[in-house]
């Protein structure tokens, strides 16, 4: 109810008690559009409340709290990891010493990274390799090959810094509807301590792992295989032996569980649509491709392609009269550790 549908009740209730419409500027009307104005205020607040006291439409701190009566906590964002070259163009006869903790930077870009461990470039020689990481976690600190090239705090005798291979494996922070989906999965499927629940949620309580699927006596009585893919990229090593150990604390005795990465599989959509005649095909293109990448990313390890969701998802979006899908579109059947990722998707405006 709006302020002014809140206003027009009292002033119709007003003047069927007194005779007569109130005035906007009488005393009597300025009271009533001051207390229509304090109600419609509390009733945004209960509208707050109710959103607030559901977990499928809760968001922020409040969702956390929901989470947090499942046992659930918000991941937090995870930092990119890699090593860094530290080197000079001419030997020194003795050694050079590298902190852990030396800063270094992206030129370019407010992205820093700091070394994990000491270094010493040996007397005689041009360069080490030290391990570092970013000093902050998050997506946004993934660096190429060779971006990180600017020391901030220098060590004594070095001249220049380089990351020849690529920094890797920072995420973001679970957002709220991550969140909100394993907590809503939570409620659905139940953990009793030894069903494949309980494995895959202990699996995805770690910091960059995003999928994760359960495959029970897969090797064997007394055995179970876990095989997790990270958040939007492949889950390094570091992720895949935290998750190994997080499942060993919560196995069951002479239960051999094995945790590995999952094979991600590009798939690629070709498709000819009819845009509706009040919608641009630009703007159908956008819609269906938007729509296309929601079915990707409702998949999970293990999780077989279907062409038909596909097909649904692109009537869904209300904005084409019809689609045909190329001859090398066709369905996939993913393995227990495959998860299908989007390749190319082409839409093209059929004739």
């Amino acid at each position: 109810m709006t302020f002014d549908a809140i206003y027009d009740r009292m002033a119709a209730a007003y003047a069927a008690l007194a005779g007569y419409r109130p005035e906007d500027a009488s005393d009597a009307g300025i009271r009533l559009k001051v207390l229509a104005g304090e109600i419609y205020a509390a009733l945004c607040s209960l509208r707050s409340v109710e959103a607030e006291a559901f977990p499928q439409t809760a968001t922020g701190a409040t969702l956390d709290l929901h989470a947090g009566e499942r046992g659930l906590s918000r991941k937090p964002a995870v930092q990119a990891t890699g090593a860094l070259l530290f080197f000079r163009e001419t030997p020194l006869e003795y050694d050079i010493e590298i902190p852990a903790g030396t800063v270094c930077a992206a030129s370019g870009a407010a992205a820093e990274y700091e070394t994990t461990a000491a270094g010493v470039i040996p007397a005689g020689a041009y360069s080490v390799e030290v391990p570092a990481r970013a000093v902050l976690g998050g997506r946004k600190y993934n660096a190429a090959a060779k971006r990180i090239d600017t020391l901030v705090t220098p060590p004594v005798g070095v001249e220049y810094v380089m990351n020849m291979a690529p920094f890797s494996g920072g995420t973001d922070a679970e957002n709220d509807d991550a969140l909100r989906l394993r907590l809503l999965h939570s409620c659905g499927i139940l953990p009793n301590g030894a069903n494949s629940e309980t494995y895959r949620r202990a699996a995805l309580e770690v910091p960059g792992i995003g999928h994760a699927n359960v495959v029970p006596r897969e090797n064997g009585i007394g055995t179970v295989s876990v095989y997790v893919y990270g958040d939007g990229a492949d889950a390094t090593e570091e992720m895949v032996a935290q998750v190994k150990a997080h499942l060993d604390a919560l196995r069951e005795i002479n239960v051999d569980v094995t945790v590995q990465q999952a094979a991600a599989v590009q798939r690629d959509l070709a498709v000819y649509i009819q845009p509706k005649a009040n919608c641009a095909f630009g703007q159908a293109q956008a819609l269906c491709e938007a729509a296309l990448l929601e079915v990707f990313s409702r998949l999970t390890v293990g999780d077989s392609f279907v062409l038909a969701s596909c097909t649904a998802a692109l009537m869904q979006t209300d904005a084409i009269e019809n689609c045909t899908w190329t001859v090398g579109t066709k369905d996939y059947l993913a393995a227990a550790d495959e998860i299908v990722l989007p390749g190319t998707i082409s839409i093209l405006e059929a004739s």
